[in-house]
């Protein structure tokens, strides 16, 4: 069988047969009230909430995890194992072309790189399992943001979401934790 070469070709490929799912009723059944209980309090006290991906599959985060570390030059192309159903070759000759390949498709993912996350979108991520959900959270000022037992919080704005602690309390007061390496990711247990 032929394999493609990475680039923006696995980018159209994946959105069409391994699309992300950004919907919250889509997350595993005992994570999904938790993130919708805390959803409610950020929206509660106006602050927008933007999910751009919840579920995902196995193929998908395959190729997320592998071009981030070849574009990052965390890997060789040589050295990346193949996934049976994901005809990509990594390997474009040089290690220019293979990171620029592999960059083609960071970009058309949309994938947070330092230093808005440091580390690659994980091969066996939260989001296989329905465990973990990727959002933006944006306002301004200081908002009061209820905490699951009632008590409201002052939660001011804090541009990098993974220093502001506060914002994380009331997440994990819901079950919903910050991996506080990756400024979009929460899950069921911050990894």
């Amino acid at each position: 069988m032929a394999k493609t070469k990475s680039g923006s070709y696995w980018v159209t490929s994946s959105n069409a047969h391994a699309m992300n799912s950004t919907s919250v009723d889509d997350l595993e059944i005992n994570f999904r009230p938790k993130v919708k209980a805390f959803i409610k309090a950020l929206e509660d006290a106006w602050i927008t909430v933007t999910v751009s991906a919840t579920k995902r599959s196995d193929k998908r985060a395959y190729l997320f995890h592998w071009c981030w570390k070849i574009a990052q030059g965390k890997v060789a192309a040589t050295g990346v194992p193949a996934m049976i159903g994901v005809g990509i070759e990594w390997d474009h000759g040089t290690t220019a072309a293979s990171k620029a390949g592999a960059q083609q498709m960071v970009t058309g993912f949309g994938l947070a790189v330092p230093p808005n996350s440091t580390n690659p979108p994980a091969l066996n991520s939260s989001h296989i399992s329905g465990k973990g959900i990727d959002m933006t959270l944006t306002w301004t000022g200081t908002k009061k943001i209820k905490k699951k037992d009632g008590t409201t919080v002052d939660v001011p704005f804090v541009a990098n979401v993974n220093l502001n602690t506060a914002l994380h309390a009331v997440g994990q007061s819901y079950g919903v934790h910050k991996l506080k390496t990756d400024k979009p990711h929460w899950s069921h247990d911050g990894r």
